[in-house]
């Protein structure tokens, strides 16, 4: 009886055990933090299409998102479009964060998480705030780190903590917000498709001309007025210069007033078209960017386009990538060899 006893003791020990190391690992059913599965964002979510304001605060840097007539721009490059395709995507992807599991409640570990309060200068978290029209609050978030694919079958995770709450989170969603913000910008400027380009007059600032022009899109380009003795390089020396234009993107823009052209060191450019739309661009550095300035006008079929394309860029000066300004900045000799000594 004793061996039995001790025997059956030994066993309701171990289960004891065990379920205390299930517990203990598992935790009552009834801890389970109630937030769970619940969105982030619940009056952002139901009222989405009265969002007329999104402010973004990253490190030091703050972007503005309004809408107006429907459009969304940037209040901090002078109310230029912003590329709504990337803020619809934002707004969507903040209204769908759901809760998934609870993180860190200590400040000292936030930034491990990219949750630390937003504004000062190492902080890597951004600090999102959705408002009305009339400057109702909808939703105000700190986005941290995301996770690619963290939760199984494409699906990101993102830690997020509100203001307001030491709780930081783990939630389910995507969501791309640029701490910058050029990206937030249109990047589209002008499309000049290559075949479409007659003729291209290249200006540097000390007067150098560089002409290239063909009579029908099937044609070869040509230089014109070039010394006689003039050799490309190769035969496709003079492409580059004619596609400075086609997809050409922004890095940047600014007001054409705050950006005045100065008096030397402008470079310029004529693009005309086989249907009769002109390009007239000038060009200048200014804090290690290459800013384009645009004027537009067309005859016969171009007229309209012109006027349109005039009116849309006019207003404005544009940071362009480098090797497009370059291709801008192009001279007989870069495309001209060099003759051999006799």
């Amino acid at each position: 009886m004793k061996a039995r006893g001790l025997i059956a003791l030994l066993v309701v020990t171990a289960i004891a055990v065990i379920l205390a190391v299930f517990v203990a690992y598992r935790g009552d059913a009834n801890d389970v933090d109630p937030q769970i599965g619940k969105v982030v964002l619940p009056d952002m979510r139901q009222r989405l299409g009265e969002v007329v304001r999104v402010t973004l605060i990253h490190g030091e840097g703050k972007t503005t998102l309004l809408r107006r007539g429907g459009e969304w721009i940037v209040e901090e490059k002078g109310n230029y479009p912003a590329d709504q395709t990337k803020v619809t995507h934002a707004l969507r992807g903040l209204a769908d964060l759901r809760y998934v599991e609870p993180k860190t409640r200590k400040a000292d570990l936030y930034a491990r998480l990219e949750v630390e309060d937003a504004g000062k200068k190492d902080a890597k978290s951004t600090l999102v705030t959705a408002s009305d029209e009339k400057g109702t609050l909808l939703g105000e978030i700190i986005v941290g780190k995301r996770r690619v694919d963290q939760l199984g079958g494409g699906t990101d995770g993102i830690y997020v903590r509100k203001p307001s709450d030491a709780q930081s989170w783990l939630a389910r969603g995507t969501l791309e917000l640029p701490g910058d913000t050029a990206p937030w910008l249109e990047p589209a400027i002008i499309d000049v498709e290559r075949d479409k380009v007659k003729e291209v007059v290249l200006i540097e600032p000390d007067g150098s001309r560089l002409d290239i022009a063909h009579d029908k899109p099937a044609d070869a380009l040509a230089l014109k007025g070039a010394p006689a003795d003039a050799k490309l390089k190769s035969d496709t020396a003079l492409v580059e210069p004619t596609t400075a234009l086609a997809s050409l993107t922004l890095n940047d823009v600014r007001p054409a007033a705050e950006l005045p052209l100065p008096e030397a060191g402008v470079s310029r450019a004529e693009f005309t078209t086989f249907d009769g739309l002109m390009v007239k661009l000038a060009l200048m550095d200014k804090d290690g960017k290459s800013w384009a300035r645009f004027e537009v006008s067309g005859d016969g079929e171009a007229e309209k386009q012109a006027k349109t394309l005039d009116a849309k860029l006019r207003p404005w000066v544009f940071a362009i990538p480098d090797y497009k300004a370059k291709a801008l900045r192009t001279r007989l000799a870069d495309v001209t060899a060099q003759p051999k000594p006799s």
